[in-house]
């Protein structure tokens, strides 16, 4: 008979359950193989930032990433007036090089949301770089818990620290090449914030705990 033991630790490791010959640990919990019938139940429970370094779902993951930022940047163009058509503002002497202002349309928001949700995964993804290392580094790992993220300070600590990293990395990306958008310097960090805020991987605050 196939069975299924939740452990009460995160998803890496356990202290209070040892597996026999005929169990596993997998995905966060204790999976018991039928070794009659050659079959295993695998129960997979893992924290969400694990989803970055699984390759099958980076399409997914970027085209969700597209769609928020195209909503807000699209938002937020609009709402300081920035879209418009390609037109000469300035002349300078006669025969001389012209300025122009670049023209900001649905393609250039495409163009720009898709680069930064390119950014923003790989931003995600250094994000759960960083966390496997506390996992893995002592003396972190033995207060870091991603089954009980707020179990104590320590782990609790360094989930907020990892995700006001990532959120500072989206900020000064969005205040660099907001630039592309015809922003001045103020409209620049304000969009910078807000990608900041709206984006940031507010995900690795979820314990493992509330996915079983």
């Amino acid at each position: 008979m196939e069975e299924i033991i939740t452990i009460c630790r995160n998803c890496f490791q356990c202290d209070l359950v040892k597996p026999t010959p005929n169990t596993i640990f997998f995905g966060g919990k204790l999976v018991t193989k039928d070794v009659k019938n050659q079959t295993v139940l695998y129960s997979l429970i893992f924290p969400l930032w694990i989803t970055h370094f699984m390759p099958r779902l980076i399409p997914q993951i970027l085209i969700i990433k597209f769609i928020i930022n195209t909503l807000i940047v699209n938002l937020y163009l609009k709402k300081h007036k920035k879209f418009n058509r390609l037109k000469i503002y300035c002349f300078r002497a006669f025969g001389s090089e012209k300025t122009t202002q670049p023209e900001i349309n649905r393609g250039v928001v495409f163009g720009y949301s898709l680069k930064a949700a390119v950014f923003g995964y790989f931003a995600n993804f250094l994000g759960g770089v960083v966390m496997v290392g506390f996992l893995e580094m002592a003396p972190f790992d033995k207060y870091m818990d991603t089954y009980l993220v707020w179990s104590n300070f320590v782990s609790g600590f360094v989930h907020i620290l990892i995700v006001l990293l990532v959120g500072i990395l989206i900020y000064l990306y969005h205040r660099k090449m907001a630039r592309s958008l015809n922003l001045d310097s103020a409209e620049a960090h304000g969009l910078g914030l807000i990608m900041a805020i709206l984006t940031a991987p507010w995900f690795f605050f979820i314990p493992t705990a509330w996915l079983c």
